[in-house]
């Protein structure tokens, strides 16, 4: 059982603002909790009350956990932390919170405010892993093989400008030695070291004569500049007004990476055991790196399916031993925590792979980030075992993903469509469905709206495509 013994009060708590953004400016965090604030799948299942942990308990939050409660068929409530620290009073077991991502803050607030138990890795690993420079850091400590770090360097943001022009001329001169300057598009990343979700990074790299920049992983905001220097001015400015750079001024440069995909792969932590989910597909946007949705990995050539084959299980043995070493710099018991976590890789797409050959370097997959978290694939996949029933273990997630499983955080509705009526439409369709397996859920009621389709992912797909098809009608008529 994922989270132990069966407890009589079980929380979720959605931190994705103040927790996976915490040393991020507070707009940003605003902007992130306003389109999550209703999502909360990772929840203890197997306790008798269920309640989920907000900030504000508004209207709508409470809307969503009600439809969510028709679909569990039991009651799941929202608490702000005062109503969950009176409900204690009526019961002397401290109940159990699963944060989205248990950093040391959020671990010192549930147990220490909360009067709680915190769930997922402890925070001392949490502070590394998630810290994009001090996850690379660790990973070429470590020196585990078949995966290594992109070339990447680690500035200051205010000295960014300087440290991305003396990257960018090194990259250049790698590609001159491969004889390959005409070929590679010359480009980089950026990213907040304490960015998650791609909110605080920049993507830069050279087409049609141009820089074009993408900030925050949206091809909608897609800029284009005639010089590097203007381009990274730009970039500077964006990423510190992402940043509350009284707690971190840290930004990884990283080589622009030609890669064929970038699949991800989740575990779970259990009394010393570690238990691969195998690998997720990510959904990413024309133009854009930013994850934007998650499935079930369907390889989408025989080239993909080979490379499946072949890494998928080196992915898990490796992500293992990282965890492993991580917990024992830490000093932590690996025995005693249960968790999930999460690692994303990019697999070398043509220009890659000869680049690493004309190097005389081995054929490596390269490190994307790690998320010690819940990610919006396992959120999902609990989502489900819960919808469906499910006791909360290893091999009910596992079935979940077998009987196929996609997610869409940011579907776009008719600008006249109201979320909520499209929410009920859904509700309904999805009682007919569930007969043969399919499942419509809704997410975020919001614009974009967040989804996740279960079963017959096409059907369900086709089938919510239909009801804002026809909604949109009557709206328009």
């Amino acid at each position: 059982m994922l989270f132990g013994q069966r407890r009589k009060m079980g929380v979720g708590f959605h931190n994705i603002g103040s927790g996976l953004l915490r040393a991020s400016h507070a707009e940003t965090v605003r902007k992130v909790e306003r389109h999550y604030g209703e999502r909360c799948g990772h929840l203890p299942l197997n306790a008798q009350a269920l309640r989920a942990l907000v900030a504000e308990n508004t209207e709508a939050i409470r809307t969503q956990m009600a439809y969510l409660s028709s679909l569990m068929g039991r009651t799941l409530l929202p608490l702000t932390a005062d109503e969950l620290l009176q409900g204690q009073q009526e019961t002397a077991e401290r109940p159990l919170v699963v944060p989205y991502i248990n950093v040391p803050e959020t671990e010192a607030y549930v147990q220490q405010e909360l009067g709680a138990d915190v769930w997922g890795l402890p925070g001392r690993m949490t502070h590394i892993l998630k810290n994009k420079a001090s996850f690379y850091k660790l990973v070429d400590e470590i020196g585990l093989p078949d995966f290594q770090t992109p070339d990447y360097r680690v500035t200051s943001v205010y000295d960014l400008i300087a440290a991305a022009r003396d990257f960018l001329a090194v990259v250049e001169e790698t590609y001159h030695d491969a004889d390959m300057i005409h070929e590679y598009p010359l480009g980089v990343m950026l990213r907040a070291a304490e960015s998650d979700g791609n909110y605080g990074c920049c993507l830069l790299y050279e087409q049609a004569g141009c820089v074009v920049m993408v900030p925050n992983g949206d091809a909608g905001n897609t800029l284009s500049y005639r010089m590097w220097s203007e381009a990274l001015m730009a970039a500077q400015q964006h990423l510190i007004s992402t940043m509350d750079v009284q707690k971190e001024t840290r930004v990884v440069i990283s080589r622009y990476i030609d890669f064929v995909d970038s699949p991800g792969l989740s575990v779970v932590l259990l009394d010393g055991e570690v238990a691969s989910l195998r690998w997720n597909g990510q959904l990413q946007l024309k133009g854009s790196k930013a994850c934007v949705g998650t499935s079930s990995y369907n390889p989408s050539s025989a080239a993909l399916l080979h490379l499946q084959q072949l890494y998928e299980e080196p992915t898990a043995t490796f992500f293992e031993a990282l965890l492993r070493q991580t917990a024992e710099r830490c000093q932590i018991d690996f025995a005693s925590i249960r968790a999930v976590a999460n690692l994303d890789i990019m697999l070398p797409g043509p220009l890659e792979a000869r680049l690493q050959q004309r190097r005389k370097a081995p054929r490596v997959n390269y490190l994307a980030e790690c998320n010690p978290r819940w990610t919006n694939y396992t959120d999902a996949i609990l989502a489900v075992s819960g919808i469906t029933g499910r006791e909360p273990t290893v091999a009910n997630m596992r079935a979940v993903i077998r009987e196929g499983i996609s997610t869409v955080d940011k579907y776009p509705l008719p600008e006249h469509l109201d979320p909520a009526i499209v929410r009920e439409w859904i509700f309904e369709r999805d009682a007919l469905l569930k007969r043969d397996g399919t499942r419509i859920i809704c997410r975020m009621a919001q614009k974009p709206m967040g989804l996740i389709f279960a079963g017959d992912v096409q059907l369900a797909q086709r089938e919510f495509e239909q009801i804002v098809a026809i909604l949109a009608t009557k709206v328009a008529s």
